[in-house]
């Protein structure tokens, strides 16, 4: 039987459109941060002809270390958690999550080991993270004498993709990225990958201005994190409707560093479903703000759009950028 729902009706629709919108924000950013060194490839061999290749081994190598390896004998098997999300988990009140989480994750999973095959890694976790290490290592050692071109490179990413003004973006590469105040992990799992995170963003107030403020300690990573701060920056104007007090329990339920992991893990697959859906004839940053600003009940039901009859998908995002 279901464990009961602790909050009122209304109070599980903002709860549920919260960590919609976190999905694709996170969905986003790990896109983002799979292709961004695709999109400048000839930029970053004017930085250094080895980047190229070191990032792009980088990426398979990150994908993977969520289904195997270090990650999921923290926060326990992947395929494990979306095949029965655990009772009274937020994400188990969350209908799209309880109907197409598990399917997403094993797509997800299948097209990473594909990749894998494809590019001779071995699907193995301690010889990932061993060669991952070597390689994050040999990465930095590229990084160190361009940090300042490789960061105005991510800002570029960032505003060719979303359209955000270069001023309101702040980019840095750094090996100690974490910055301002969290919401501090009550778990075991989640206070071990605290330690762990390499990335961080944040929209902050600057002269007036909600601005993105995005630290990493390597430049796809730093993409990551333009991408999400710039994507939350964009979804604000979905949850402008809500009292506090209600924006103030979605924020208590939905933000948690426990909650990235899975979001992570499906995100990206979620997040390239949107861009099919998305009409070419809109940007997609427009797209993500009229999804965005849907009522929770109408962001449920895309959702369910997108995997489910993405042409329908495609004409609520129209009809709501014809009706603004």
């Amino acid at each position: 039987m279901p464990a009961p729902d602790p909050l009122t009706t209304q109070q599980r629709q903002i709860v549920n459109k919260r960590l919609t919108l976190n999905l694709l924000i996170q969905g986003a950013a790990t896109h983002g941060h799979w292709a961004a060194h695709q999109l400048v490839a000839k930029e970053l061999a004017d930085i250094d002809p080895d980047l190229f290749d070191t990032y792009g081994e980088m990426m398979i190598r990150s994908r993977l270390g969520y289904w195997v390896g270090g990650i999921p004998s923290i926060m326990g098997s992947a395929l494990r958690f979306w095949w029965k999300i655990q009772e009274g988990h937020e994400f188990g009140f969350h209908p799209f999550l309880v109907a197409h989480g598990y399917s997403i994750a094993q797509e997800t999973r299948s097209d990473v080991l594909k990749r894998c095959e494809e590019a001779d890694i071995p699907i193995n976790g301690f010889l990932n993270e061993t060669r991952g290490i070597l390689v994050y290592q040999k990465a930095l050692q590229l990084e160190i004498l361009n940090l300042e071109p490789l960061e105005e490179l991510a800002k570029d990413v960032c505003c060719e993709t979303y359209g955000i003004d270069r001023e309101l973006l702040d980019a840095e590469l750094t090996q100690t990225p974490r910055f301002g105040t969290i919401r501090e992990p009550e778990s075991e799992a989640g206070k071990a990958i605290l330690e762990f995170m390499i990335g961080w963003s944040a929209v902050v107030r600057s002269n007036g201005n909600l601005t993105v403020k995005a630290t990493a300690t390597f430049w796809p990573m730093l993409v990551h994190e333009l991408i999400k701060g710039s994507v939350e920056l964009i979804c604000l104007h979905g949850m402008n409707t809500v009292t506090d007090r209600e924006f103030e329990i979605a924020l208590e339920r939905t933000d948690h560093i426990e909650y990235e992991i899975p979001m992570l893990q499906i995100g990206g697959t979620i997040f390239q479903r949107f861009l099919l859906a998305r009409p070419r004839e809109i940007s997609l940053a427009e797209c993500i703000m009229h999804v965005s600003m849907f009522e929770p009940l109408v962001l449920e039901q895309f959702m369910f759009h997108l995997f489910e009859s993405p042409n329908r998908a495609t004409d609520m995002v129209r009809s709501a950028a014809a009706a603004s």
